[in-house]
């Protein structure tokens, strides 16, 4: 389950497509947003449940100060993480892991056993818009920077079929260098709590195109048995929480065609 901010709320549709199909995963990797609804997934809550609680989700809620370069902190994020999910890895009902990467050595870190809640809001730190994650004595930032697909990771885990969801930003994404308005003008729309100013969009781009090189080259050498892309709008953007309904609807729509016209899943059904 792939990273992608407000984006992989996509996959709560795909969950719902999923399970209406009787598929029971064997194991889950995810990266940010993936290793979040992996997380819950993993809990064996009633994948209704888990929509209900990310559709219900205020953005607002998820506000806290930043630090440590962050615009945001990650005691609201924490906060949230706390009410669905159990304390460590080892209390979840599927067996999960998520990525992270150490921002100090530059090193993948691949979580999977101890405390739950910081490896999940590590592995969602996108760097200059949420805060380092501070867990182990370590700093970690988002693990989209080097894996943010971890088929290889879940392959470790177990031998069933892959099914990857992809949900990270296009980097051919347009942006409008007409509405630059300087730095005073940039401070003055973080003022009104506007978040994408073309500093953070341009910022976020940045992230976005070597991720992109990185999963594909990462899919060409590990392709998953079927993979799901949803159809989301181009500027949908990692912090439109608001557009969480549009969302689930392209994973369960992408999901739908993805499951129903690949041939094993029919034949898995017959035996």
């Amino acid at each position: 389950m792939g990273g992608g901010g407000a984006r992989g709320l996509a996959h709560l549709g795909v969950i719902k497509a999923l399970d209406e199909r009787e598929f029971v995963p064997e194991a889950i990797a995810g990266c940010s947003m993936g290793g979040i609804v992996g997380a819950m997934v993993g809990t064996d809550m009633d994948h209704a449940d888990i929509i209900d609680a990310f559709l219900t989700l205020k953005g607002h809620e998820l506000l806290d100060f930043g630090a440590m370069g962050g615009i945001i902190g990650g005691k609201g994020i924490e906060k949230k993480l706390a009410e669905n999910v159990p304390e460590t890895f080892e209390e979840l009902q599927i067996p999960l892991k998520v990525t992270a990467v150490d921002v100090q050595t530059g090193q993948l870190v691949i979580f999977g056993s101890g405390p739950l809640v910081p490896a999940l809001r590590a592995s969602a730190s996108l760097p200059g818009i949420l805060s380092p994650t501070p867990h182990m004595g370590r700093k970690f930032i988002d693990g989209g920077l080097l894996n943010n697909l971890p088929i290889d990771v879940v392959r470790t885990m177990t031998l069933a079929p892959v099914v990857a969801v992809d949900v990270a930003a296009p980097p051919n994404r347009q942006l409008d260098f007409e509405k630059d308005t300087g730095i005073f003008g940039q401070l003055k729309k973080l003022s009104r709590r506007e978040f994408r100013t073309l500093t953070i969009e341009l910022f976020m781009k940045s992230f976005d195109i070597p991720a992109a090189v990185i999963t594909e080259m990462r899919l060409s050498m590990n392709p998953p048995e079927l993979l799901i892309r949803p159809d989301l709008d181009v500027n949908f953007g990692v912090e439109d929480v608001h557009r969480a309904k549009e969302a689930f609807e392209a994973g369960y729509k992408a999901a739908v065609e993805a499951v129903d016209s690949f041939e094993w899943y029919d034949t898995s059904r017959e035996n």
